[in-house]
């Protein structure tokens, strides 16, 4: 006895497979000229708590933080020591205008939060 897939669970499989990827595939980039200028354009960031937010891209070129806009909240991931992306992140919630923190773990394609407290250009 052969077993057989219907058409609508197929038509469901690149949504379960899009909920397997990696979220960083939402987020973006900026590509500063140097490392400097990374560092002072996100330099409000650093003082919430953001560790690395920047890294080599290609010469003397580096990438910011990744960021996505979702709302009224806004969330940033950085780099560990190593150069790949952190496992925590920080988030902005614009209506509240307080920061908080988030454990970001990538590999397995999802993100967890917890919030704190703060104030908005500290």
């Amino acid at each position: 006895m052969s077993k057989s897939f219907t058409l609508p669970m197929l038509a469901a499989l690149p949504a379960l497979l899009a909920s397997c990827g990696n979220d960083l595939d939402r987020y973006s980039r900026t590509t500063y000229g140097s490392y400097e200028q990374c560092i002072i354009a996100n330099q409000i960031l650093i003082q919430q708590g953001l560790s690395n937010p920047c890294v080599r891209h290609t010469g003397s070129s580096y990438y910011g933080p990744y960021v996505l806009i979702t709302g009224g909240t806004t969330r940033y991931v950085g780099y560990n020591s190593l150069g790949r992306v952190s496992g925590a992140g920080l988030t902005f919630d614009s209506k509240r205008r307080s920061y908080g923190s988030f454990k970001a773990p990538v590999s397995r394609g999802g993100f967890t939060s917890s919030s704190r407290s703060g104030s908005f250009g500290g």
